[in-house]
């Protein structure tokens, strides 16, 4: 079943144009890469995908509704969340509160009880929550924007290069959740150079200038 569809999707950064023409689609349940070379528009494409950048030409699709333009709060709804390679979380609060903040569009008692879920999925972060992003590991904080994102339990997880910078303990950790998350329908659109999910994913794309190099 056709999760995500992008279609004939081209933009940039100021004048400059990133993307040509990129159609692609994510099914139910299927991690698919994204790799490619640097500046190729990996990660342009996701900002394209959650609203933080503007399609100067094609259209987005989410369980066959059109989402082009629409705003990152509403998307969150739909069931689309993002993980960013960078600045995901909250340095000067401690993991809890990330998660508050993260879940704050829930009631006070769903939020607990989904708060509760991440920590029983993660147990390590559930040790790490009343520490602050400043005193955690590379790994720590990944887990915590991991944590951040599936508190919204998506249907759809855009996620930025997830095994940057981090030791084998934490990219087998990171390597395991995902893998927990494909076992239970959830999809995963994945930019990653490394290309450690290659072997579990169901479909790759490799960009080069821009442009799906089939």
């Amino acid at each position: 079943m056709e999760l995500l569809k992008i279609k004939n999707l081209s933009s940039g950064y100021g004048k400059k144009q990133v993307l040509y023409d990129v159609s692609f689609e994510v099914n139910k349940g299927e991690i698919v890469l994204l790799t490619g070379g640097n500046g190729s528009g990996k990660s342009t494409i996701l900002k394209c995908i959650y609203g933080l950048l503007p399609l100067w030409k094609g259209e987005t699709y989410f369980e066959d509704e059109k989402i082009s333009g629409v705003k990152t709060f509403e998307l969150i709804k739909k069931g689309i969340v993002y993980i960013q390679q960078k600045n995901n979380y909250f340095e000067n609060l401690t993991v809890q509160e990330n998660l508050e903040v993260s879940g704050s569009v829930y009631s006070k008692t769903d939020l607990k009880k989904k708060i509760n879920t991440v920590f029983e999925n993660i147990n390590k972060l559930a040790e790490l929550k009343k520490r602050t992003p400043f005193s955690l590991s590379g790994g720590e904080r990944q887990l915590l924007a991991f944590g951040m994102a599936i508190i919204h339990e998506p249907k759809l997880i855009l996620f930025d290069e997830p095994f940057a910078g981090l030791d084998s303990q934490y990219t087998k950790l990171i390597m395991d959740e995902i893998l927990k998350l494909k076992e239970k329908n959830i999809s995963l659109l994945v930019v990653e150079h490394k290309k450690l999910l290659s072997d579990f994913a169901d479909r790759k794309f490799v960009l080069k200038l821009g442009r799906i190099n089939y």
